[in-house]
């Protein structure tokens, strides 16, 4: 820890390591906020748990503590600048906190690789209230995560914890008629 901040850059030319689990699992979202990201592979974040809360626009994913989930996740490349144009995206600090991981990583062929990455995840703050998220959003991360083979019951549980099952049950029955 360097002047109390934990999570310091010391060179603007550092590549950045991003940890994606909801909307910026889509490759395409993610090249059209940092042109010059690149994947690096997927993972899992252990003790988390995906959510849904809400923002001043409407909710979207954000992963909370939990001892006995975890949620996939993609890791991305990006330069420092890509960085600050991601961070405006995501509404930090206002809206989301960045926390750091360190996390193994498979490489897309599915081996798991020999190092561990220090990535960057942005968490909505704990005190948001739980949400529905619209059903354009849930399906950008619905598709995303069929495409990386992700279990999609993760994100139907992430639904049901976020409104209730029953209401996750109605609200999946709409959503699955208008796919």
């Amino acid at each position: 820890m360097i002047d109390g901040l934990k999570f310091i850059r010391i060179c603007r030319n550092e590549d950045v390591f991003i940890l994606a689990y909801g909307s910026n699992l889509n490759l395409k979202r993610m090249e059209s906020r940092c042109p010059q990201c690149s994947v690096e592979g997927t993972t899992e974040i252990p003790g988390y748990r995906l959510l849904f809360k809400q923002s001043k626009t409407g909710a979207y994913a954000t992963i909370e503590q939990d001892a006995n989930c975890s949620v996939p996740g993609v890791i991305y490349r990006i330069s420092y600048d890509s960085e600050q144009t991601l961070d405006r995206c995501e509404g930090y600090p206002r809206y989301y906190y960045k926390k750091e991981f360190f996390l193994p990583v498979w490489d897309l062929n599915g081996v798991k690789r020999r190092k561990r990455f220090n990535c960057m995840a942005y968490i909505l703050h704990e005190n948001r209230e739980l949400g529905e998220p619209s059903a354009d959003y849930y399906g950008i991360i619905d598709r995303a995560y069929e495409g990386w083979g992700f279990d999609t019951s993760l994100l139907k549980k992430a639904l049901s914890d976020s409104i209730g099952t029953k209401a996750a049950a109605r609200w999946l029955r709409s959503y699955e008629k208008e796919k």
